[in-house]
């Protein structure tokens, strides 16, 4: 055998042992986030009574959408009403500690390439996102001057201006779970998981905050991973597009089509329901 035909069989090699050293290494990066989503879905569990809380104070006392039962929340509502003005609301800053703390280690997993959007997505699904008006009366001070709440009470009212005072002191937790919110947003959009209504109410919003939430993941990527991530920045600034409205430009986008396409099939589901009574059990 000549020499280049051994120098042809070691070069096959080498490209056969650098295969599987890149196999290897992709295999034990996504063993690396299936054990950081489980481990963040395990503390989500653990947060559920915070995250009921926080949703309480996000929302009126009265108001049919919570997620917890009417007896803790009639424990919830005796908390605000001894509530004091001079002292801190441990229960409430507690609370909001735990779940935004959470969320935002979660949110800066994603935006340093640790973890993928589809990673995080299955952690917290809808169910943040349903009741995600009430967390962002919180965390944004323009979407809670759109949507104030008049009947509220004045001891609600006075615990919600902690929270919110915390979070503008720890504004770096505040605007990762913003960015994390628009980024499970834009993955529930992707898999049409939202009611088209809900889908079409933020993609309106979007033709005004859609370039402010945009800039916000890419500087806060590039603030975070520095330049050597600026591609990690722009792909995770350019997925939060599955939320927007598809136009010439955003092919990945909402197609209003197929909003009402959905919305169609939906509400004939719903009538159908309700016109044809339950058959028997044989």
């Amino acid at each position: 055998m000549d020499d280049a035909s051994i120098t042809a069989i070691a070069t096959g090699l080498l490209v056969v042992v650098g295969m599987a050293q890149v196999g290897v290494l992709v295999s034990q990066k996504r063993q690396a986030r299936l054990e950081l989503a489980a481990y963040y879905r395990k503390r989500w569990q653990e947060c559920q009574e915070f995250w009921g809380r926080v949703i309480f104070i996000g929302r009126e006392p009265g108001e049919y959408y919570q997620v917890v039962d009417e007896a803790t929340l009639e424990r919830f509502r005796e908390d605000v009403r001894t509530a004091r003005l001079d002292t801190p609301t441990v229960w409430a800053r507690d609370s909001i500690r735990s779940v935004c703390g959470m969320m935002s280690d979660v949110s800066m997993r994603l935006l340093q390439g640790q973890l993928k959007i589809s990673d995080a997505y299955p952690v917290f699904g809808t169910e943040v996102l349903r009741h995600s008006r009430a967390l962002r009366k919180l965390l944004d001070p323009d979407y809670r001057d759109r949507y104030f709440d008049e009947a509220i009470s004045e001891d609600h009212m006075k615990v919600r201006r902690e929270l919110q005072d915390w979070l503008i002191y720890h504004d770096g937790i505040r605007r990762r779970c913003m960015i994390l919110l628009d980024l499970l947003w834009a993955e529930a959009a992707r898999l049409e998981d939202l009611p088209p209504s809900d889908l079409r109410s933020a993609a309106d919003a979007k033709k005004k905050t859609g370039d402010q939430n945009k800039n916000r993941v890419f500087h806060e990527a590039r603030r975070l991973s520095g330049v050597l991530h600026l591609i990690t920045a722009w792909r995770l600034s350019r997925f939060l597009r599955h939320a927007e409205y598809r136009t010439f430009w955003n092919r990945a986008g909402i197609d209003p089509k197929r909003l009402d396409f959905i919305e169609t099939a939906w509400t004939d589901l719903l009538l159908r329901e309700y016109r044809e009574p339950p058959q028997p059990k044989s």
